[in-house]
């Protein structure tokens, strides 16, 4: 059960900042997707041949240096920032500054708040996401028109990002509801994913550290296994259960735990 009244208040109070996220983010795609036709990517591949850079650019097709590009960097970092932010306000900073302990005056429960909160943070990703896929779509018809794209890959990364992204809020949000403190929601919540995203760098820039890929969920977000059509469902599914587990627990702490009231 959701409440209204504290999910108009929770857009409201979130609105600007998933608006600048989402148009950052839906910029650099068109971008990206503008700029990648096949003379650029020839220039690209030339350049940072026999560097460390060149495997991180890996597969030298369109879908190829758009998913280790916009996928692999930007579409992973940045929405780690505005979850962060976001998870950490929804719960956690409220409890710290004491706001939590008016909202729970009121006859609405425990399990009523946390639902509305843990709703909006999920229904912000999807809603980001798909704006950025229908813009992503609309500029590959516009500016890659004539290029053999296979639509059905690009729909399958834009939602193994997605997935990533519901992964890594839950950890955020889980942490958000775990602590009293926004230090300490913010040391873990926004520490693990952070630190998830550095290995996968290091693991893809350096191979003497790509035994750091699989010590983080970024890796199950597997750009090469769509590209070459299989080997990645299983991994999706994964990524799926973490982002549902970490939420259930997280409403079910939050439930549960002393509040400062």
């Amino acid at each position: 059960m959701l409440s209204k009244p504290i999910l108009k208040q929770t857009i409201k109070a979130n609105l600007r900042l998933w608006l600048i996220f989402t148009m950052i983010m839906t910029v650099f795609h068109v971008v990206f997707i503008a700029v990648f036709n096949a003379s650029t990517i020839s220039d690209l591949s030339s350049l940072v041949k026999d560097s460390p850079l060149a495997s991180l650019l890996g597969e030298t097709s369109f879908l190829g240096m758009l998913s280790n590009t916009f996928y692999g960097i930007h579409g992973a970092l940045l929405p780690i920032i505005f979850i962060i932010m976001t998870a950490n306000g929804l719960i956690a900073s409220q409890v710290d500054r004491g706001s939590m302990a008016y909202l729970l005056s009121t006859p609405t429960k425990r399990s009523t708040v946390v639902r509305t909160q843990a709703t909006f943070l999920i229904a912000s990703l999807i809603l980001m996401m798909l704006i950025i896929t229908l813009a992503g779509y609309i500029a590959i018809q516009a500016f890659q028109g004539e290029t053999d794209i296979r639509i059905f890959d690009y729909f399958m990364l834009n939602l193994g990002l997605f997935l990533l992204w519901f992964a890594t809020s839950s950890i955020s949000f889980f942490f958000s509801c775990v602590f009293n403190l926004s230090k300490n929601s913010l040391a873990w919540g926004a520490g693990i994913p952070l630190a998830f995203f550095l290995f996968k760098l290091m693991g893809d820039v350096d191979s003497s550290l790509e035994k750091l890929k699989y010590f983080t969920l970024n890796t199950l977000f597997d750009t090469s296994a769509v590209l070459n059509g299989s080997g990645y469902a299983i991994q999706y599914v994964v990524l799926a259960v973490v982002g549902v587990i970490l939420n259930i627990l997280a409403v079910r702490v939050f439930q549960r735990k002393d509040l400062p009231l």
